[in-house]
């Protein structure tokens, strides 16, 4: 089962197709993950992005142990550029770990503003 969930990538919709059948076939629900995935997906969607041209992998994460939900990267769909132009994601979980009292939402991200422009991001 391990092995089948690594191996799940694509579109979001592909993606979560996949996982509800992985879901089904293991007897295992993580059905709540998989709306709010399916919801998040719908925002973009709504909001003109074409998130057939979004690729979703169970084996991708950043390289960071802080983040605790959803991560990402944004590449140069040209592949002129090496690494990532944008990357980031959440994590509810630092502030905490640096000595806050309570958990404090949190999201962000770093853009490496060379390779944006490398790119052609200025045009």
């Amino acid at each position: 089962m391990i092995e089948r969930f690594l191996a799940i990538t694509g579109d979001p919709d592909e993606a979560a197709i996949e996982l509800r059948a992985l879901s089904a076939d293991s007897r295992i629900t993580f059905n709540s993950a998989l709306d709010l995935f399916e919801s998040r997906t719908g925002f973009l969607a709504a909001r003109g992005v074409d998130v057939r041209r979004l690729r979703f992998s169970t084996a991708f994460g950043r390289g960071l142990d802080y983040y605790t939900g959803f991560v990402f990267e944004l590449h140069d769909p040209g592949g002129s550029v090496a690494g990532q132009l944008v990357a980031g994601g959440r994590y509810d979980g630092l502030l905490t770990r640096l000595g806050a009292k309570a958990p404090i939402p949190a999201v962000g991200f770093a853009v490496w503003i060379e390779r944006v422009m490398a790119c052609g991001g200025a045009s």
